[in-house]
């Protein structure tokens, strides 16, 4: 039987996945953006900075591939993983989390590319 703890947390991981899931889509958005903004020769903007890291770092980045990315982006509850990491990459980088508090909402960060989620759908 649950407890109402146990339905608590498993209520708020459902919210956090929930808030995750729905940044694929804008991430998605960021790539087409860094990527025409590259053809356009707007190197300087943030989205198009992802693209070339991404590219850099040898990973070949296409709009085909990250809306698949995109689409497939479905993290498990207490294995979130970075939807930036996943849509430009294709790797998992574990999100580490920021509790709440009264200026600003709970919080998963990635290290590995500095991207911030609020984990609340407000």
């Amino acid at each position: 039987m649950n407890t109402p703890a146990a339905e608590t947390d498993s209520t708020l991981e459902e919210l956090r996945i929930a808030a995750l899931v729905r940044q694929a889509p804008l991430e998605f958005a960021r790539v087409v953006y860094g990527l025409n903004d590259r053809a356009n020769g707007r190197a300087g903007t943030m989205a198009a900075e992802d693209v070339a890291r991404t590219v850099r770092q040898g990973v070949p980045v296409t709009r085909e591939r990250a809306e698949q990315r995109a689409r497939a982006f479905l993290p498990l509850a207490g294995q979130e993983h970075c939807p930036r990491c996943w849509v430009f990459h294709g790797i998992k980088s574990p999100l580490h989390y920021r509790e709440a508090t009264d200026d600003r909402p709970e919080s998963g960060g990635c290290k590995v590319c500095g991207a911030e989620y609020a984990t609340t759908l407000d």
